[in-house]
């Protein structure tokens, strides 16, 4: 019996444990590719000299 609690715990932990790192990793990854969109929108912006490159993203979005 403790060995089928202890096997349970360490399934538990290894489970624990991936779904942490896919969330970091998922995290940094649509945080990196955001970040990139954010700036070619942002020079966008600059070079049109208008919020219209904003707004067409986030209609675009969602």
């Amino acid at each position: 019996m403790t060995d089928l609690i202890t096997d349970l715990l360490i399934y538990i932990g290894f489970g624990v444990i991936t779904f942490s790192i896919g969330m970091i990793v998922g995290y940094q990854l649509l945080n990196h590719h955001y970040g990139r969109r954010f700036m070619v929108i942002a020079q966008q912006c600059s070079e049109a000299d208008s919020v219209i490159p904003i707004v067409d993203e986030l209609i675009k979005e969602t």
